[in-house]
C-alpha cells in the first residue's frame, strides 16, 4: 500500500494519568466566565490557511494539482465525510488504517450535530478553546460539553486547542487555557491531548505578528506554554504547525530539534501533496496527524470543516493520543 512509504512516523505520546477524583487540570481557579473576551465572529482578521500557503509555499504549492483533471488525488479536494474517509480512489478500495477527525471553533455552525459524527465516519474532534491570555471561543462550551454528553454509542474523543499569541508571553498563555478547560469540566480520561496552535497570528494590518519577534523568543514562549500545559494537565502537548510558516523571519527550521519531545500536528493543504498522501512535515520530528482541508463536507451536516488524518490502526491511535 501507498501508505508505507509515507512520511508520517507514528507517535507514541507518553501520557501521564493521575489517580484524582477530579479531572486532571481542575486546580484551584477564580476566573469566571467573564474573565475571558469572546473572539469575534468578524473573519475580516483571518486569512485562509489554503491562501496562506498559496502565498507562503510559493513555487512549491499548485492549486491546479493534479496536472490532468481526470487525474483523481488520494485525498480529493472536496473531501466529504463519510464516503472519501472509507475509500482510496486511487488504489480503488475501502481505506485502511487511516483515522479522520475535525476540529471546531466559534466559526463553525451551531447547527453541527454531534450525534451524527460516528456514523459519518469522523473519529475526532478538536475545538479551539481560548487565545492569548483573555480570549475564549464562545462555542468552546457548546462543543466541549456536547462531545462530553454524547452517549457511549456515538462518543468520538474530544481536544482542545490553544491558539498561541504573539503578543504575550507563553507561560500565562498556559494557564489561560488550562483555567478556561477546567471551567468547562477539564481534561478526563478519554479525552485527546492539548494542543498548541503556533502559526500566522494575524491581524487586519500585520500578515504575521509573530514577524519581528526573534527567534530565541519564539522558541521559549512556545516551549514555556507547552511546558506548563503539561505541569498542570500531566498530558503531553501537541504542537500544531505548518512548515511554511518556518522562515528566517519567524523560526528558522534549524531550530527545529528545540521541539524533538513534542508530536506535531502538521497542517498542509498542498493538493499534490494529498495525490501521494505525503504532507510537508518538519524535519528530525515525530508528526502525529496532518490537517489537509479547511474545506471538508459531512453528508447531511452544514458548512465545511477543518479535517485531519492519523495514519495507523485504532489501537494505534489511542496509545499515541493516550486513550487507553
Amino acid at each position: 500500500m501507498k501508505y508505507s512509504g509515507i512520511a508520517l512516523k507514528i507517535a507514541v505520546v507518553c501520557t501521564l494519568y493521575i489517580s484524582v477524583s477530579r479531572p486532571i487540570g481542575a486546580e484551584e481557579s477564580t476566573r469566571t466566565e467573564d474573565s475571558w473576551t469572546a473572539l469575534p465572529d468578524d473573519q475580516s482578521e483571518d486569512t485562509s490557511r489554503g491562501a496562506a500557503f498559496a502565498e507562503h509555499e510559493v513555487a512549491a504549492y499548485d492549486a491546479a494539482a493534479p496536472a490532468s483533471s481526470a487525474e483523481p488525488l488520494a485525498i480529493p479536494s472536496q473531501f466529504t465525510f463519510p464516503d472519501d474517509a472509507r475509500y482510496d480512489r486511487i488504489e480503488k478500495h475501502d481505506r485502511m488504517n487511516t483515522i479522520f477527525g475535525i476540529d471546531v471553533s466559534h466559526y463553525t455552525d451551531s447547527r453541527l450535530n454531534l450525534d451524527d459524527l460516528k456514523v459519518k465516519n469522523v473519529r475526532f474532534v478538536y475545538i479551539k478553546a481560548t487565545q492569548g491570555t483573555s480570549s475564549k471561543d464562545a462555542k468552546f462550551g457548546q462543543f466541549w460539553d456536547g462531545m462530553g454528553k454524547l452517549d457511549p454509542a456515538v462518543k468520538v474523543p474530544r481536544g482542545a486547542y490553544h491558539f498561541l499569541s504573539s503578543t504575550s508571553p507563553g507561560k500565562p498563555q498556559a494557564d489561560a487555557f488550562v483555567d478556561y478547560i477546567t471551567l468547562h469540566g477539564g481534561i478526563k480520561t478519554g479525552d485527546l491531548p492539548p494542543v498548541v496552535d503556533l502559526e500566522w497570528d494575524v491581524t487586519k494590518k500585520n500578515p504575521d505578528q509573530w514577524i519581528g519577534h526573534s527567534a530565541d523568543e519564539i522558541v521559549a514562549e512556545t516551549l514555556a506554554c507547552l511546558k506548563e500545559i503539561e505541569t498542570r494537565t500531566h498530558r503531553r502537548p501537541i504542537l500544531y504547525t505548518a512548515k511554511s510558516w518556518w522562515s528566517d523571519k519567524t523560526i528558522p527550521l534549524s531550530r527545529v530539534a528545540a521541539f524533538k519531545d513534542y508530536p506535531i500536528w502538521i497542517a498542509d493543504y498542498n493538493p499534490k501533496r494529498k495525490l501521494k498522501e505525503a504532507p510537508n512535515v518538519l524535519p528530525n520530528t515525530t508528526t502525529a496527524i496532518w490537517q489537509f482541508s479547511d474545506a471538508a463536507l459531512i453528508k447531511g451536516q452544514v458548512a465545511s470543516y477543518d479535517t485531519s488524518v492519523f495514519y495507523g490502526t485504532s489501537d494505534d491511535f489511542e496509545k499515541t493520543f493516550g486513550l487507553q
